[in-house]
């Protein structure tokens, strides 16, 4: 897998690339300045092209231009990224190592990648779904901006006035917070609304440091209406909705590229006090007391939990995550991984929704071991033996997380309904059928446990499946086009064997218009209308 990517950069001006991707459809994914990066369209900080130094992935720029060649994985998983770089102004004998979101997408994608990533071929054919960093250029942040835990916003920033007060100014004026795909921090600012609805904001966005974004904002036009407002960037457009709770449904849009945030209305002048505290998820990290022990010591597993409105209690929908794509970095182990899209869909039909970390990943305690070689540098094993093990180990932590969510007092004691992407879709399957009067309904996105890299894979994939069938009630699979671990044609091999074991359900095929097949829980517009349909069916069968 071969690209050439190119980028001059102006020193006298901070340049900054915006990779609109789909971790919650196609979410505002940050890069580092400096750099050329592609993208499979995968949302939120995790999920586009990390330049890294090699071994302890440290992020640099070097020279002024940059000519760099992406190069593909290694196919087994048992040698290094290949990578070649060409700067202007590096320092000799500079060396520079490149992972591709499919790797490391928020433990999304599994170890080894197929072999045919070796190839420049599949690269050309993947190349029109892959979208290019949209640059915002903006001046620097200023040592006198305001900066509201991380976002900055102009110094002179105001909340729009007018006399007389419209129904237009009424619903626009004001301040929001939000996070695109749930991760990348958004603070939206009305400063001025026309009676013909002509509107200037501030449109902010926060850092992350880990991979090299630096905060900004910038001021643009928008046109209002009494339900929508629609801000105009050079290349993109942000449209934001308002709610009957009085918060926003925020849309992202770069050619097909788009991510979304929920957003709810602020108070300025609490939200510009040092050291304020912004919510700007609704998503709360919190921690499970569980009966697994490690080493002598309980252990907790992390959750990120929405919850909808109301006082409950809330039947409970457990997403569960999957792997770290070659298990080679460390680094992706920690990162919590959650669906804010998901979330709120689920949460508008009632359900309270949890996303479990296993052992050893996000904030969760314990070692993440689910299928490793002996030498954990080199990643996910293929072995089948200890890649089943490693799901059990998986499968265990998924049931110690159910049985604390179970305890909690706004969860109802009624069948749960569990799903997941990737890893974390089988292991929904499985324990669907290990558990069948627990469980609800089983919404299973690309799942799978090893790539097709492995020789072993349909062996591995369809045993842990047909530990599904027992469930013996409705499931459904969403699968994409193009997906570069699971073929379609491998997934229904996986379907079949699920079905020849007793087990019931309905395979999707959907062709997603931006990125990877891997990626379908990133475009809500893919998956909203089935699985609605799904859940609206197990509850007409539950009700006679």
């Amino acid at each position: 897998m071969l690209a050439r990517i190119s980028r001059m950069e102006d020193k006298s001006s901070l340049s900054r690339f915006w990779l609109p991707g789909a971790f919650g459809s196609l979410a505002a994914t940050p890069t580092v300045p400096g750099w050329a990066y592609t993208t499979c369209g995968c949302v939120g900080p995790r999920d586009h092209l990390h330049v890294s130094e090699p071994g302890d992935f440290k992020e640099r720029t070097i020279g002024t231009r940059q000519i760099v060649t992406v190069a593909s994985l290694a196919a087994q998983g048992n040698t290094a990224p290949q990578s070649r770089a060409k700067t202007d102004g590096a320092s000799p004998g500079s060396n520079l190592t490149f992972q591709t979101d499919h790797a490391v997408a928020a433990g999304q994608l599994h170890s080894p990648p197929p072999s045919e990533w070796r190839t420049d071929s599949m690269f050309r054919k993947l190349l029109p779904s892959i979208v290019l960093g949209l640059m915002m250029l903006s001046e620097p942040v200023g040592a006198a901006d305001r900066v509201v835990d991380g976002v900055p916003l102009p110094s002179d920033a105001i909340l729009a006035t007018a006399s007389p007060i419209t129904a237009v100014h009424r619903q626009w004026s004001g301040v929001w917070v939000g996070a695109w795909g749930g991760t990348l921090k958004h603070i939206l600012l009305v400063e001025a609304v026309a009676e013909d609805g002509a509107a200037r904001v501030v449109y902010a966005v926060g850092e992350n440091p880990y991979f090299g974004v630096q905060r900004t904002w910038l001021r643009l036009d928008g046109r209002a209406s009494e339900s929508t407002l629609k801000v105009l960037g050079t290349h993109f457009s942000a449209t934001y909705e308002l709610t009957e709770s009085g918060g926003l449904k925020a849309l992202y849009r770069r050619g097909d590229s788009v991510s979304h945030a929920s957003m709810t209305r602020a108070d300025f002048s609490s939200l510009t006090k040092p050291d304020a505290v912004v919510e700007w998820t609704r998503g709360k990290s919190e921690f499970l007391e569980t009966d697994l022990i490690e080493d002598g010591r309980p252990v907790r597993l992390e959750a990120v939990i929405f919850k909808p409105n109301g006082a409950g209690p809330f039947r409970l929908a457990v997403i569960n995550h999957g792997s770290t794509g070659t298990g080679r970095n460390p680094e992706l182990f920690t990162q919590t991984w959650f669906s804010a899209d998901l979330a709120d869909f689920l949460n508008e039909r009632g359900w309270i929704v949890a996303f479990p970390q296993r052992r050893g990943r996000g904030k969760s305690d314990g070692l993440y071991d689910e299928g490793f070689r002996e030498n954990r540098k080199l990643g996910y094993n293929c072995d089948t033996d200890i890649a089943l093990r490693g799901a059990d180990r998986a499968l265990s932590d998924v049931d110690a997380a159910i049985a604390a969510l179970r305890r909690r007092q706004d969860v109802a004691p009624t069948p749960i309904l569990i799903g997941g992407e990737s890893r974390g879709g089988l292991l929904s399957v499985a324990y669907a059928g290990l558990h069948p009067a627990q469980v609800f309904g089983v919404i299973n996105f690309v799942g799978g446990w090893l790539g097709e890299g492995c020789s072993t894979a349909s062996v591995v994939n369809q045993t842990l499946f047909e530990r599904g069938a027992p469930y013996g009630r409705p499931t459904i699979w969403l699968y994409g086009r193009g997906d570069s671990f699971y073929s379609i044609a491998h997934s229904r091999n996986n379907f079949a064997a699920f079905e020849k074991a007793g087990g019931q359900g309905t395979f999707f095929d959907l062709s997603a218009p931006v990125g990877p097949g891997h990626f379908v829980l990133r475009d809500p517009d893919l998956w909203s209308s089935p699985i609605d349909n799904y859940l609206n069916s197990l509850a007409n069968a539950e009700q006679h």
